[in-house]
């Protein structure tokens, strides 16, 4: 932003306080964008519903669902972040009717009955696991000339430029699924049962954080967590550590492997092998007593000794 941008920001920002206690608010509730990130990750997982039907990705929603991820968003950003009804508009902050849009592109549509008020702009997309949000008074010379036959109308690009954005380009939490190359998924979708889809994920997605809803995806069941426990267990045998975040030796064992950290709600596989030389200087855990490091590709699969399995 150029220093006559910025000048030009502050002015408005002095010549509509109403938005300017609403922006001041909005970063108040969630100065670093955590919530609302997790306010759209979890809309979108409702919709995609993983246990029931394997989907983890936005586009496989249907038509009327893709619709509805703009309402989802609302209703748990409404209750995530405490905001009153709004008099005629979505919800009241910091005193003041404010509106909520959403889209999964680069523009909105504008009712005329919102000329004038506050709206809050939201826009996400999983694909490019980025989302933002920001904050514009709507006028109409903001406004591209055409509107469809509701008269809706988009912003311009003097509109896009008026947007005071509270949080931009933040990374919705990571899916493993999202990430994997299509071939990969396909390959962990092609086993016949949840266990078999479990054990394979872990085996394609090493050193991966891998979730929840990736775990209810791929079993197409509600005891995903319970699968992983059971892939810890059968995949020893591969030299595969299965971690989860919420035992506080697997957070103490990756750390020592030089893993990245391991969120209490996710879980991380890597296959491990003995120490020998070679290995010098690799961080390395003690288990019964001899001391493991991350695998190599080229080195053959050692089982796990049990400590690693309690």
């Amino acid at each position: 932003m150029s220093s006559f941008e910025g000048h030009e920001r502050v002015r408005s920002l002095e010549q509509d306080p109403e938005l300017a206690e609403v922006l001041a608010e909005m970063l108040r509730l969630d100065p670093d964008g955590s919530r609302m990130g997790s306010v759209i990750d979890g809309a979108g997982r409702h919709l995609l519903d993983p246990a029931h039907t394997g989907r983890y990705l936005w586009s496989q929603l249907t038509k009327v669902e893709k619709t509805g991820l703009g309402t989802a968003v609302y209703h748990r950003m409404q209750r995530e972040l405490g905001l009153p009804d709004g008099l005629h508009l979505d919800f009241m902050v910091a005193g003041h009717d404010v509106d909520m849009k959403f889209t999964r592109g680069s523009n909105w549509m504008f009712p005329p009955e919102l000329q004038g008020g506050l709206c809050l702009v939201v826009r996400a997309d999983d694909a490019s696991g980025l989302w933002s949000i920001g904050l514009l008074r709507v006028r109409s010379e903001l406004m591209n000339a055409g509107s469809n036959r509701d008269g809706k109308r988009t912003l311009s690009a003097q509109g896009r430029e008026a947007i005071h954005w509270i949080h931009s380009n933040l990374p919705l939490p990571e899916h493993a699924l999202r990430r994997l190359s299509a071939d990969t998924v396909s390959s962990i979708f092609a086993k016949a049962s949840g266990q078999a889809r479990t054990e394979e994920l872990f085996l394609q997605a090493q050193l991966t954080p891998i979730t929840t809803a990736d775990l209810s995806a791929v079993t197409m069941q509600a005891d995903g967590v319970k699968r992983a426990r059971e892939a810890r267990q059968r995949l020893a045998h591969r030299g595969v550590l299965v971690l989860n975040g919420t035992r506080p030796r697997d957070v103490e064992w990756a750390w020592g492997l030089g893993l990245p950290a391991l969120e209490p709600s996710t879980w991380m596989s890597v296959r491990l092998t003995p120490a020998q030389p070679g290995h010098e200087g690799t961080p390395a855990i003690v288990l019964d007593g001899t001391p493991w490091c991350v695998a190599h590709p080229e080195d053959l699969e050692v089982p796990l000794p049990t400590a690693a399995l309690a």
